[in-house]
């Protein structure tokens, strides 16, 4: 497994020790997200000597925070879209190529679900293109089944990446799918997956350590062993100690230990 941690996970630390961390827990790379580069002025020179320095394979988390890419306010679709345009830029100056991006979601109520398809598919129309400029993928992020959110399935994703070109692909979250689904069967129906971000989840809270939602991961972690999707261990953490990125560890360290019964046979 190509594991990589979620800048996220080190919240409020520069890129020298994000870097240190990631390669310290023999962990293959990073993500980093738009919003943290820009929120702790971390520099592209720096980023891409920490990378160098520690080997670190990057991959990129589009801008997200307070944006939506199909809003029914045309300043706020329009803004939206520049702001993943942007990240697309800094991705492409640190190289970082596969760029996960959200797919926005409703203003209002259920009944606008087409008008914002139909938005959504204009705004990827613009997004392809300029992923194509930037020499970057538009990796479009399958979204938890909360209010307002409408790409919550793999037959809605398909739906809006099936035809367009190679720029554009999908990632899978493992945390989104509703505790109770089988993790599995969902991924093996969804399209052009070249990301995975795999942490646990309740019906309350998104993004829990791993082994302490009510995700049913096993099978999926164990399909996941022996694949060649990077896969990145998300969260958000202030701590010092990276104690959310531990836990995830320490649970995937179990998953790849033999039972007794294992051993035996």
């Amino acid at each position: 497994m190509k594991l990589l941690a979620s800048s996220t996970l080190l919240w409020g630390k520069d890129i020298e020790e994000i870097g240190a961390v990631v390669y310290n827990h023999n962990l293959r790379g990073l993500e980093l997200w738009a919003e943290q580069v820009w929120f702790s002025q971390m520099r592209v020179r720096d980023i891409r000597r920490v990378a160098r320095r520690f080997d670190l394979e990057i991959t990129f988390h589009a801008a997200s925070w307070d944006l939506n890419i199909c809003s029914l306010n045309e300043g706020i679709r329009r803004q939206s879209v520049e702001e993943i345009v942007r990240s697309f830029a800094l991705a492409a100056s640190i190289e970082a190529t596969n760029v996960t991006v959200h797919p926005g979601r409703r203003t209002l109520t259920e009944e606008w679900t087409a008008w914002h398809e139909e938005a959504l598919q204009k705004s990827l129309d613009y997004l392809e293109e300029a992923a194509k400029t930037y020499g970057v993928t538009l990796s479009l992020e399958l979204m938890e089944e909360i209010k307002k959110e409408f790409v919550t399935s793999p037959l809605q994703i398909n739906r809006l990446v099936d035809g367009r070109s190679s720029a554009v692909q999908t990632t899978f979250d493992a945390a989104h799918i509703a505790p109770g689904k089988d993790i599995l069967a969902t991924f093996a129906e969804m399209s052009r997956i070249n990301k995975i971000h795999l942490s646990d989840s309740t019906k309350a809270n998104y993004h829990v350590a791993l082994g302490e939602g009510e995700l049913l991961l096993e099978r999926f972690i164990g399909h996941l062993q022996s694949g060649t999707y990077p896969v990145v261990l998300e969260g958000y953490d202030t701590s010092t100690e990276a104690i959310l990125l531990q836990k995830h560890l320490r649970y995937l360290n179990a998953c790849a230990q033999p039972t007794a019964k294992e051993m035996k046979s």
